[in-house]
């Protein structure tokens, strides 16, 4: 009489839907994980909120020093007459896309340029500043993104003046990135 022995290992058809199975996970779960330049792009959005408050900070105490910090007044920083709005940079929507570009770029040392030099050369900086004349609010876009930008899309930087006390909103959106 033969001895049977057990069965030890797995069968062909046991392997195949193993590895099959992990496929489907590898298809479903990588893209989540591997998703890299999303995190990039937030992580930069992040980085310029932090650098900004701190030049929105300098700006602020250079103003109190100089007895600036009124309702509305100005201080020269880096060269440029910067427009306050309580002591913080003041957002004029009736100021052109670059007078815009040159104001943010004396308290937030970021390589920008305006909506005007960006339709013309997509190339020229990895930002770009935009505006909403009507609520006096500036807007950093990567320039990457100029296709996609419309008014609902949130990848961006948005800062503004409240009218209600003396500080200012910086809001990032991230969910297109």
């Amino acid at each position: 009489m033969v001895e049977s022995r057990p069965q030890t290992g797995f069968t062909l058809i046991e392997l195949v839907v193993v590895i099959i199975i992990l496929g489907i996970l590898a298809v479903i779960a990588a893209p989540k994980f591997l998703d890299l330049r999303t995190d990039a792009k937030i992580a930069d959005l992040q980085a310029i909120t932090g650098a900004m408050k701190s030049g929105l900070t300098l700006v602020h105490s250079k103003a109190a020093i100089e007895g600036e910090e009124v309702e509305e007044g100005a201080i020269t920083h880096a060269g440029v007459e910067i427009p306050l709005y309580n002591g913080y940079p003041a957002v004029d929507g009736s100021d052109s896309f670059d007078e815009l570009n040159v104001q943010l770029q004396a308290w937030l040392d970021i390589d920008s340029v305006s909506l005007t030099t960006i339709q013309q050369d997509n190339n020229a900086a990895p930002l770009f500043i935009d505006k909403s004349s009507a609520n006096n609010q500036i807007y950093i876009f990567f320039s990457e993104d100029l296709a996609d930008k419309s008014v609902n899309f949130d990848c961006h930087i948005l800062y503004q003046n409240k009218e209600t006390n003396d500080q200012y909103e910086l809001f990032v959106r991230s969910d297109d990135c």
